[in-house]
């Protein structure tokens, strides 16, 4: 499904109820590490310093194969549990003393108290638009597939991909609550891509169970690669933008200064800037002088010392 793409091409990601549109450069270690994934039904382990467009590589992905994209980001809080489901146990025992005392709107709550994960959603949509906030999806079309974008898990402690784990490896959980048994060899599987920035040593064997995508930060010439992804949201995209939006003078000269200020980081013993401070700056130098690189180049200057 990814084998018509060719390295180096550039489309259009539209923009969502949570993110703006965007554009996203294919790179061919991307194009065969998706295509090994689909074909071999492992997730997809995405690692890389913040800024690499690891999550972007999930909703390109799902944009190409017209899926839908689920996803969820990692925190330090976050339970196994909740990649399967949310039960509302408080809100159900107030609901029981309501019916108690008679109230006849209560006949039909049970299925507003399980809220589905991502997991559910990804592996058991036809059920999972049955309970919580999917029941508002339940008139609409069965999408075509899912993409599974589970974001920064090395944030989460390490029950969390162990238990990911066996769910992947199953290709099914269930639920004894609701006698439901969510997914199966029957079903169509989701694309799962996880992303890491390392923070956090994963477990081996849930290393051994995936594709592993290195997303490097520029191989040889910092500069020219930021310039490349430059050119792909800015410059001239045939049949799409005729015209470049930022000239190559002032892509060169953002991306020459970025690279010294991540050096300067790194030798300050600090997080480096990449390529997501590199396109912010871009769009910064659009909003303010629009089409006037003259006047880009002498913002470049000023900007230069935040």
């Amino acid at each position: 499904m990814f084998t018509n793409l060719k390295p180096g091409e550039v489309g259009q990601i539209p923009r969502n109820e949570h993110l703006d549109a965007t554009w996203h450069q294919w790179s061919q270690p991307e194009i065969d590490a998706l295509t090994l994934a689909m074909a071999a039904r492992r997730p997809l382990l995405v690692r890389g310093e913040p800024g690499t467009g690891k999550t972007q590589l999930a909703r390109a992905a799902a944009h190409h194969l017209g899926w839908v994209l689920e996803s969820t980001t990692i925190h330090s809080r976050y339970e196994p549990q909740d990649l399967l489901f949310r039960f509302d146990a408080v809100r159900r025992l107030a609901d029981a003393q309501w019916k108690d005392a008679g109230a006849e709107w209560l006949a039909d709550r049970e299925p507003t108290y399980w809220e589905p994960g991502p997991l559910w959603r990804a592996f058991g949509w036809k059920s999972a638009v049955n309970h919580g906030s999917c029941r508002q999806e339940a008139d609409k079309a069965a999408p075509k597939g899912h993409v599974l974008l589970i974001d920064e898990i090395d944030k989460a402690e390490s029950d969390l991909p162990n238990a990911l784990l066996e769910v992947l490896g199953q290709r099914s959980f269930r639920i004894p609550a609701l006698n439901l048994t969510i997914g199966g060899p029957d079903q169509p599987l989701p694309l799962v891509i996880i992303t890491t920035n390392e923070e956090r040593e994963l477990p081996p064997a849930f290393l051994r169970r995936c594709i592993v995508l290195n997303l490097d930060a520029g191989r040889g010439q910092y500069t020219d690669w930021l310039l490349a992804r430059g050119r792909a949201h800015f410059g001239q995209i045939p049949g799409a933008r005729e015209k470049a939006l930022i000239t190559d003078d002032v892509l060169t000269e953002a991306a020459t200064q970025l690279a010294q200020d991540r050096q300067a980081a790194k030798n300050a013993g600090l997080p480096p800037p990449g390529v997501a401070e590199y396109l912010d700056l871009l769009y910064a130098l659009h909003d303010l002088a629009e089409g006037d690189s003259k006047a880009q180049l002498g913002w470049l200057k000023k900007l230069k010392a935040y």
